[in-house]
């Protein structure tokens, strides 16, 4: 469920560059001097990379590698081709290379916050929660990081694997004192209430998800969720009435596919 994308997980905005040219009738560049047609090679680096960001974040991981690389051989020590590269990696589910580029992203610019944050998230992947926490803790202490709540939530979420579920339950309030619309926060402190057996609550903070309207993904992670907590509580009618909707909301992805499978074995 992580986001530490999330969420990217947890995702950073960036504005993508376009280069426009002046195209003839007969499809040749024209009017525009050799001198500006001419790139070096980081202006070219730099296309490649944005080109290969826009893929990715349009859910074209593979094509976006190939701009990415690209864009490394042209310039190695970019921060933020190494900072994409290792959250393409990681959708693609290749952990070494992910952490790779993310740990090279942060050691070519310590003060690149979303490397920071990626490489906290990656660590959690890789269940290095010490590491993890120390690098959200970073985010949390630097009073110029815009946004305090995602390595809170980061911090949180490998607490809360470690077993800290006071600390991981305090993390998650102050995330959500920063930004009361964080659904992530929300999310992790309803997993965290149905860990502690407390399927009410764990119910309320699944419902304020799905209010907030986050998208699909999240919001069939949520029915799920929910759907085990009615079971516990021993309402099945409901149960199956959120395996459905998360069904519907994803039919094709993985919170879909669980959501049949439990399905199945209630009925």
């Amino acid at each position: 469920m992580f986001f530490a994308i999330s969420s990217l997980v947890h995702r950073p905005g960036l504005v993508l560059v376009t280069l426009l040219t002046l195209v003839s009738s007969s499809g040749c560049i024209t009017d525009i001097p050799a001198s500006e047609i001419e790139r070096t090679p980081y202006e070219k680096a730099e296309s490649k990379r944005n080109l290969g960001i826009d893929h990715v974040v349009s859910g074209r991981v593979a094509y976006g590698l190939r701009e990415l690389q690209h864009a490394l051989l042209l310039n190695p020590d970019d921060s933020l081709t190494h900072l994409w590269l290792g959250q393409a990696y990681r959708l693609k589910g290749r952990e070494v290379e992910s952490l790779t580029h993310a740990t090279r992203a942060v050691e070519l610019d310590p003060t690149n916050h979303e490397a920071r944050l990626n490489l906290s998230s990656i660590y959690i992947d890789h269940q290095q929660y010490d590491a993890a926490v120390a690098h959200a803790q970073m985010l949390i202490d630097d009073p110029t990081f815009p946004s305090p709540w995602r390595p809170l939530t980061n911090r949180g979420w490998a607490q809360l694997k470690q077993g800290y579920l006071s600390e991981a339950r305090a993390s998650f309030e102050e995330a959500l004192e920063f930004h009361g619309r964080y659904w992530p926060a929300s999310l992790d402190l309803g997993i965290l209430a149905q860990v502690e057996r407390d399927y009410r609550e764990s119910i309320r903070y699944y419902s304020e998800v799905i209010r907030l309207e986050p998208g699909a993904g999240p919001e069939a992670e949520a029915n799920y969720r929910m759907a085990e907590a009615y079971v516990a509580l021993g309402h099945r009618d409901r149960a199956i009435r959120h395996l459905t909707e998360a069904i519907e909301q994803t039919p094709h992805g993985s919170w879909g596919r669980q959501s049949r499978e439990y399905l199945m074995r209630l009925q």
